[in-house]
């Protein structure tokens, strides 16, 4: 009843967004004016709206209601008593950021209005060092106060038992329970996978309707697991997607941007909030266009949005900025020109200027085109993360950031992206190269000989030695 009506006020919403027509473009002078006479509700919405995405809780609507809907409607089945046999279980795949455990915190605070009882319990895949530590950790979102517990050294079939006496006492109030398991994959690379061979065994034997729903960014996962664990997982696979068009990107961050309906700001005011706010982000589809293609996550958009005020001012200077000036040709008696410069000395004048990650950038192409390997941005990115992951680098690894370094690359052009039959292919499967890897095998090679007992270096100059040692050592280590 509660996903029936929820459902229907959306399609009520739908249709009468369709009647009112697509939102009309940003007029600069209109909008200028209006901002200047709402500035201070405007300033109120910015506080508003800091607030609500600083709280971890606040998901906002979702705006893939199919996936909240297959997830809904499967796990329902358990929970709620709708069909099944009182056991069931759903497999959610897909990229970060691409609304994975939005999807399904959406449908838990809905099936909590239709059971009042349910519990959910959360088990996240690498913050245990073993399943005892995770059963542990499920025993205290259960339990009021941690009862005894076994000692340390006690054995993983007698910590289960603990487990199934303090389920058996809290699920006297209770007939429906929800287990999330966040990074899925760490689970199923477990020793026989015992932990999730017994959640339902458990279950059965407590007399308690259990689903169990599994996040991942892998979408091998269940090649990983034993073929016992797969005959007791009745598991359906949904997947979940990043937008890749602004048509699927704007609705996601309307969803962050809406003011909620308790605020004390005016209806009137609300309503023509939301209508510019829309618009100024559907002027940015040139702008955003090549991000997208980048893959780029929403939170990378959304960031370029706040605070409002300032998005409605880029949306109005944009829109009426004068036309930039015919640029003069440089020639040998202009200030700052190299006319005797040659292309190596320019490439390696910008190869002096770049940051870390573009170094990192240009190494991973490297390192892929030393063993005959075809290159390209995703590619890039999983050569990167290995060496934040397991290579000793301690910095975390955030895909935006090679991104934007290997978007700039390609303006600098060190890095060229092939074009040839590309279709509709994302750039981040489109073929690449490095236009530098003949400096870079000379400057790779140099650090091989400094790390192999050379007193002086060949090279007078060498940008990757100010590089971290790791990042050195990973550079050589394709050679060695």
């Amino acid at each position: 009843l509660v996903a029936g009506h929820f459902r229907s006020r959306v399609r009520a919403a739908r249709v009468l967004l369709a009647a009112m027509g697509p939102p009309p473009a940003v007029d600069p002078a209109s909008l200028r004016e209006w901002v200047d006479l709402h500035g201070a509700e405007i300033a109120r919405a910015d506080e508003i709206i800091a607030a609500r995405l600083a709280d971890p809780k606040n998901f906002g609507d979702h705006t893939c209601m199919s996936l909240c809907d297959d997830v809904f409607g499967i796990v329902r089945q358990s929970v709620v008593g709708e069909g099944g046999d009182g056991c069931s279980s759903v497999l959610l795949l897909g990229e970060a950021c691409s609304g994975k455990t939005h999807a399904v915190e959406w449908c838990i605070a809905r099936l909590r209005d239709a059971q009042r009882s349910l519990v959910v319990l959360r088990a996240y895949g690498r913050s245990y060092a073993s399943d005892a530590e995770c059963v542990r950790h499920l025993v205290t979102q259960v339990a009021d106060q941690l009862p005894e517990q076994p000692r340390g050294n006690a054995s993983f079939e007698q910590i289960m038992e603990w487990l199934r006496k303090v389920l058996t006492d809290r699920f006297k109030t209770a007939t429906a329970a929800i287990i999330v398991l966040d990074r899925f994959e760490h689970f199923c690379s477990r020793a026989r996978q015992t932990l999730l061979y017994n959640l339902f065994d458990i279950a059965q034997e407590v007399g308690v309707k259990l689903s169990i729903i599994g996040i991942s960014e892998k979408m091998d996962v269940m090649n990983m697991m034993e073929k016992r664990i797969k005959s007791r997982f009745s598991m359906r696979h949904l997947h979940a997607f990043r937008p890749t068009s602004m048509e699927d990107l704007v609705p996601v961050l309307m969803s962050k941007f809406r003011l909620p309906a308790g605020c004390e700001l005016k209806g009137s005011f609300k309503f023509e909030f939301a209508r510019r706010v829309e618009a100024a982000l559907q002027a940015k589809t040139h702008q955003w266009q090549h991000h997208l293609e980048l893959g780029r996550t929403p939170t990378w958009f959304l960031w370029q949005c706040v605070p409002v005020a300032s998005l409605f001012h880029d949306a109005a200077a944009a829109t009426d900025a004068a036309p930039a000036a015919k640029r003069q040709r440089l020639g040998e008696g202009s200030p700052g020109c190299l006319p005797s410069a040659s292309g190596e000395e320019v490439r390696a004048l910008l190869l002096s200027s770049l940051s870390e990650a573009e170094h990192i950038v240009l190494l991973a192409l490297f390192r892929i085109r030393s063993r005959q390997a075809s290159a390209t941005l995703a590619k890039v990115l999983y050569e990167v993360q290995l060496l934040h992951q397991g290579g000793g680098f301690v910095a975390a690894f955030a895909s935006d950031r090679y991104c934007a370094a290997f978007d700039r690359l390609r303006q600098m052009r060190l890095v060229e992206l092939s074009s040839a039959g590309a279709g509709e292919t994302p750039e981040r499967y489109l073929p690449c190269q490095s236009l530098v890897n003949h400096i870079f095998h000379d400057l790779v090679m140099d650090l091989e000989r400094v790390a192999g007992g050379s007193r002086t270096a060949s090279l007078p100059w060498n940008p990757l030695r100010a590089l971290p040692q790791v990042v050195q050592q990973w550079a050589s280590r394709q050679r060695s």
